[in-house]
């Protein structure tokens, strides 16, 4: 049996499952072994930010959201780097970022005439919906320790954490719950493989 067989029947042993969501229907039956990140004198990352561990063979791809079903609990995988023992992937070690809203997102699509004010506003259309995502408030003031972990630089302003398979865009509406509104102003691609990071600011439109 193989290192990675070996790993695999260990996590389903020490593990938790998980089901992945996608679009073509959920993915079932996978098991991930997680810890809580070390720097408890910092809740938000303790509480946030997962390190993991899963098998050889596992569905996971960057930018996928996925729920623990012990905890109910949604996470975005944010990255996967082979662990490669006896020139052969043994497993995948990953990092992820747990969930704290799932929205929607909406998007312009013309203008019409209000009947209370009877000035133009903007229109929209729903696009996604149910859309699993981490979004952060400004977590510092002033200059950022040099010891901060690399995925909270610029994470200075309203950020969504989101994945690329929604398709958020600039000028898109997100709404993280009924009433409360945010507009897109931009998007950072390439922070991270299969996850975009969306700018926001309130929706006045």
């Amino acid at each position: 049996m193989s290192i990675g067989e070996d790993i695999k029947g260990a996590l389903q042993d020490i593990g938790t499952t998980i089901t992945i969501y996608r679009d073509s229907g959920n993915l079932s039956g996978e098991y991930i072994d997680y810890e809580p990140n070390a720097q408890v004198t910092k809740p938000f990352i303790r509480e946030f930010f997962l390190e993991s561990m899963v098998s050889y063979d596992t569905n996971l791809i960057s930018g996928d959201a996925f729920r623990l079903d012990k905890t109910g609990e949604d996470f975005l995988l944010m990255n996967k780097t082979p662990v490669v023992i006896e020139n052969a992937v043994s497993n995948y070690d990953c990092v992820l970022y747990k969930c704290n809203v799932s929205g929607e997102i909406l998007r312009p699509s013309g203008e019409v005439r209000s009947t209370q004010t009877y000035h133009k506003v903007t229109s929209f259309i729903s696009v996604e919906t149910e859309c699993f995502a981490l979004m952060t408030e400004p977590l510092f003031s002033g200059d950022l320790d040099t010891d901060e972990q690399l995925g909270l630089i610029g994470m200075q302003k309203n950020e969504l954490y989101i994945p690329k398979t929604n398709g958020i865009q600039v000028l898109d509406r997100f709404q993280p719950v009924s009433g409360e509104y945010y507009m897109v102003d931009s998007i950072k691609i390439r922070r991270f493989p299969g996850i975009d990071v969306a700018i926001l600011s309130e929706d006045t439109r």
